[in-house]
């Protein structure tokens, strides 16, 4: 990964926590080190902030900070990435954790998903319905980052990959 040379001042980050409706964690704060942790523990980042936004309005805000600050973004959905991805040293980790939940809508055969939702939601809500989405094997890995990735899993045979059922996306540009 490659390290950002500047971080945010603290008044910076008071500007963007006045527009932001999300959680801003800050190497200072209490739970910075449970916040940055990522599920493979080879990587040990340490970005210099962590925004934990609750919708896209929100994740746009932090995509424009981190573009006006040339910081090094990275996105956390599930934090699943074995190749340590969801995090970064010196800049903003973006962490879709507080951006969890989505709908199915059964007659449809849709589900809407927001982005950080995990696959094991996805399961339970489909089987709710009688309906599967071909997804992986771990339950705690993001939708977002599986489906982007391709989307391998044991229904792949029968369905296709995750991103084979790929309907629509919101996306949040990387110039917000």
């Amino acid at each position: 990964m490659v390290e950002t040379a500047t971080r945010p001042s603290a008044a910076q980050i008071e500007q963007l926590r006045a527009r932001f409706g999300g959680d801003l964690i800050t190497p200072s704060d209490g739970g910075y080190d449970d916040a940055r942790r990522l599920w493979n523990a080879m990587f040990d980042r340490r970005p210099a902030l962590i925004a934990r936004p609750t919708n896209p309005d929100d994740v746009a805000a932090a995509v424009r900070f981190g573009r006006e600050h040339d910081l090094a973004i990275a996105v956390r959905a599930g934090g699943h990435s074995a190749a340590g991805h969801s995090g970064c040293d010196g800049g903003l980790v973006i962490d879709l954790s507080a951006f969890r939940g989505l709908t199915v809508d059964p007659a449809k055969r849709h589900a809407r998903v927001n982005g950080g939702a995990l696959l094991g939601e996805l399961d339970i809500a489909a089987q709710a319905h009688g309906l599967v989405c071909p997804v992986g094997v771990v339950s705690h890995t993001g939708v977002a980052g599986l489906t982007l990735g391709g989307g391998m899993g044991r229904l792949q045979r029968k369905f296709g990959l995750t991103i084979d059922s790929l309907r629509a996306v919101e996306v949040v540009t990387c110039d917000g």
